[in-house]
């Protein structure tokens, strides 16, 4: 492949000698005496299709080779040589500019030839891969390189003007030389970029097929079928075989241990600062994890509490396991207690070792089987020690079965040592999942007692075996399938299927672990009484809605950051290799294409940094102004606040622009936008882009925010709800939505108590009789209004005689309340005060006294007179029902 190379490259100097000795004019040996001019009708060098890049089912023989278009255009022998013209860019070497092209060329040749010879290698497959990236980011290099040239020789074409017409008398023999080398050079430039583009083209396709090849490879390797281990002929084949896989395994670690003899001071040394350094972090961590989760805490912690727990129990209790572990690694590394026979098997011990200490680290930090106020999960002692000596046991013979496996690559065993050793390690994991699956998950305490809605002493709910479904089920048809694949004969599938629950399952709990710990911090910077709460309220002065907004901001931010590490995680463990994880990592982040569009993941991040960063620069200017320039003292409050406004809605508009057009996104399209915008306000959509502008307001200077309680015009109050872009909703304290449009909230004057903060003030109108004295009602009034808990103490309630009633004095207490949407409660509370406060004291309230004034009196006495008159007349008349004395009264 070199020879090629030097071959190339050798032919293209050639060629670009002839090529400038040519368009100079000079003479040359390689051109005829009689060369003529090229006519008109020729094609030239750039008209000249490129040829074709071949299929994948083309055989890389049969390609055709790509030739870098260099055809000079000689001049005519009969003219005389035209002086040299001064170029106001003197150009490079040209054979720096194909030279990379024409290897590139090469190289892409090569590369399809070998890959029909490696597409049986899953590491060689990797290797062409890697080869063909390399490739394609040296092409691109040497065609960006290009770019710079072909602008600097299109800037002296443009100089020279255009050529003159067939009507036009002809230029000048030097400019017309000048014009036809620099023709020729942009041909050439242009020639190798084209050249370049298919370099690249021919390396994707390539990529391509190489993806094709691998998957394919891993679907057969992993779907091949072999004879089932159930017959006895693989394991006699393994009897016979024994004593020869002994003999060789006696051979090489005897020679290792000769090794360890020979030096066992350095391997004393290194064994012992490993044991040291184990023991010391073992009691530093357990001090730790003592003083953070004591054994008998005042009180049972809550979920967030157990949660932070456990995200920083982790870590600690796998911490002196890893390091121990990595020290004595790179200690029998460094002291060359390793020879290079069994180099990959302690590769392979230290990997497993890593595997069961993190594994064993998770279930410890979940189940605590020694801390049951700790634990996670609500289990019984029983179940969650029974359920962590199985996910040890399962990481146990993970490792087993990797160092296994890598002892029986070592000494080239037979085919039947790995079957056998797969169908184990498959048999062994679906007899700890069936475990798993038959432990009764039986919760320590039910869930209504811990909650506080159930007596203590009430009987445990009985947990059936299979609950929960969500999980057992799909445990127990992993285990199911990972024996009927083994017994089947697909050793390779129930080995790849056994290693998955290993580690998909760890990393699925960790990314738990670190998930429940993202947000236990979220809810820590809400909270004063949390560290990190505390330092965000008394160290940076935020209130409590400004902590919770850092507190969303740090856990999206941690989010992003745990997705970013836990896909390739996941993408690792489920068969990609780290190529292949890299190269999708780093297409996501600089950039894919989505038809004719280009998205990179990474402008798009840094284009959001750009707009925070000017933005967080606008407010810091309006800061500095409003602290120093804008001051009442020194100008109009109204010119002051609308300087300060038109600043930050500047800043907002720059910021938006620069990040737009950092992320890619043409600025022209939003002028389009904007054109078609106001040819629909021509036709009607005036109210439409008033209210949409008006929510753009209300969304970036945010005068009024979801949760506020507002007032607005006409007499509808309650909470806001949702603001959009054309309406906002607010719910009123009846729960009815009320739907607002944004202009309404913009033009016109709103109440917003909660504006700022939740801080109010509360108005209670009392009344007192005229007897009582004014000055000990003030009294007992400012102590009713002191004795509220729900009343703020500062400033002071404030308590004022308003006025000198029709019925009695006028009374007012005026307090504060840290959150105004507890004013009806306040109110009724200071009521019910004075009203116990004026019994104990003996103060009256008013009671309405009237004067009724009679205009026509004499009238009145008339009918009066008159109804007494008929009244005694009625009773001087003979009662017919009356009984004589005569006659004795009837019973």
């Amino acid at each position: 492949m070199e020879n090629r190379l030097l071959i190339s490259r050798a032919v293209s100097v050639s060629l670009l000698c002839l090529l400038i000795a040519a368009a100079a004019g000079l003479p040359s040996h390689a051109q005829a005496p009689n060369a003529r001019p090229a006519a008109a009708g020729d094609a030239s060098p750039a008209d000249t299709p490129a040829p074709a890049p071949l299929s994948p089912a083309q055989p890389a023989a049969a390609e055709p080779r790509t030739v870098l278009p260099a055809a000079p255009l000689p001049v005519p022998a009969n003219d005389p040589v035209p002086a040299p013209v001064a170029t106001p860019l003197a150009l490079p070497n040209m054979d720096d500019v194909l030279a990379p092209i024409a290897a590139a060329s090469a190289a892409i040749e090569q590369l399809e030839k070998l890959l029909d010879s490696s597409r049986t290698s899953d590491s060689e497959l990797s290797q062409r891969r890697a080869d063909v990236e390399a490739l394609t980011a040296t092409t691109k290099s040497a065609t960006e390189a290009i770019q710079p040239r072909i602008g600097a020789v299109k800037g002296q074409l443009d100089k020279l003007g255009q050529p003159p017409k067939e009507d036009q008398p002809a230029e000048a023999a030097p400019v017309a030389a000048e014009r036809t080398r620099l023709t020729t050079i942009l041909t050439t430039l242009e020639g190798a970029t084209k050249s370049g583009e298919l370099v690249k083209v021919r390396a994707r396709q390539l990529n391509a097929r190489i993806q094709e090849f691998r998957h394919a490879l891993f679907a057969r390797n992993l779907l091949q079928r072999s004879r089932s281990p159930l017959l006895p002929g693989i394991w006699r084949q393994i009897g016979a075989d024994s004593d020869s896989a002994q003999r060789q395994l006696l051979a090489v670690f005897g020679t290792w241990k000769g090794i360890i003899a020979a030096k066992w001071q350095a391997s004393l040394f290194v064994a012992g600062a490993a044991l040291t350094l184990f023991i010391g972090l073992l009691v530093l961590t357990r001090g730790i994890l003592s003083r953070t989760m004591p054994a008998a805490p005042a009180r049972s912690p809550s979920f967030t509490a157990r949660a932070a727990a456990a995200s920083l129990a982790a870590p600690l209790y796998a911490f002196p396991g890893i390091a121990a572990l990595t020290t004595l690694y790179l200690g029998f590394d460094s002291a060359d207690l390793i020879y290079s026979r069994v180099e990959s098997l302690t590769q392979d011990v230290y990997q497993s070792g890593l595997i069961f200490i993190v594994v064993t680290a998770l279930a410890n930090a979940i189940l605590e089987p020694k801390k049951p106020l700790w634990r996670l999960m609500n289990l019984s002692d029983r179940a969650s020690r029974s359920l962590w000596r199985s996910v040890r046991a399962i990481a146990l013979v993970y490792a087993l079965d990797l160092i296994a496996k890598e002892i029986i690559r070592l000494l080239v065993l037979p085919l039947p040592f790995n079957m056998a050793l797969s169908f184990i390690t498959s048999l062994a994991f679906a007899a700890l999942l069936l475990k798993v699956v038959l432990t009764p998950f039986v919760p320590a305490t039910p869930a209504a007692v811990a909650d506080g809605d159930m007596d203590a002493g009430a009987a445990p709910r009985i947990v059936s075996r299979w609950s929960p479904r969500w999980l057992k089920f799909p445990l127990l048809a992993v285990a199911i399938a990972i024996v009927a694949a083994s017994c089947a004969g697909y050793v390779a599938l129930g080995r790849f299927a056994a290693g998955q629950v290993v580690i998909t399952g760890s990393a699925a709990v960790l990314v738990a672990l670190l998930h429940l710990g993202i947000r236990t911090a979220e809810r820590g910077a809400a909270s004063p009484g949390v560290w990190l709460g505390r330092t965000l309220s008394s160290g940076l002065g935020l209130a409590e809605n400004q902590r919770r907004s850092v507190g969303r901001g740090l856990s999206f931010l941690l989010h992003a950051i745990l997705a970013l590490v836990a896909i390739p995680l996941l993408l690792l463990a489920w068969g990609f290799s780290l190529t292949d994880v890299f190269q999708g990592a780093k297409s996501a982040m600089f950039g894919f294409e989505i038809g004719q569009f280009r998205i990179s993941l990474a402008r798009i991040l840094m284009a959001f940094a750009l707009f925070a960063g000017l933005l967080f620069l606008t407010r810091l200017i309006q800061r500095w102004l409003q602290a120093s320039v804008l001051r009442p003292e020194r100008m109009d409050p109204g010119i002051a606040n609308s300087i300060h406004q038109g600043i930050g809605y500047s800043g907002v508009g720059l910021a938006a622009l620069a990040a737009v057009s950092f992320g890619g996104l043409d600025i022209t399209n939003l002028a389009i936008v904007a054109g078609a915008l106001s040819v629909g306000i021509g036709f009607g959509l005036q109210s439409i882009v008033n209210n949409f502008v008006s929510g753009l307001i209300l969304l970036i200077e945010r005068p009024i925010k979801v949760g506020d309680w507002i007032v607005v015009k006409g007499g509808g109050e309650g909470y806001v709800r949702a603001i959009s872009v054309r309406s906002t909703e607010i719910e009123t304290f009846d729960r009815s939505s009320l739907i607002v449009p944004n202009s309404e909230l913009i033009g016109n004057v709103v109440t917003n108590w909660t504006h700022r903060n939740a801080l109010g003030r509360v108005i209670v109108k009392v009344s007192a009789s005229y007897k009582s004295d004014p000055e000990r009602v003030l009294h007992v009034l400012a102590e009713v209004a002191t004795a509220s808990s729900l009343v703020m103490q500062q400033p002071p309630p404030l308590v004022t005689l308003d006025n000198l009633g029709a019925d009695g004095l006028e009374f007012s207490i005026r307090v504060l309340v840290a959150d105004i949407n507890k004013a009806v409660g306040v109110q009724t509370q200071l009521r019910m005060g004075v009203v116990q406060a004026f019994r104990r004291h003996g103060i009256d309230f008013p009671t309405a006294e009237r004067d009724i004034y009679l205009r026509d009196l004499d009238g009145v006495k008339v009918l009066v007179a008159r109804v007494l008159e008929e009244r005694a007349r009625n009773m001087a008349k003979p009662n017919a029902n009356a009984v004589s004395p005569a006659e004795p009264a009837k019973s």
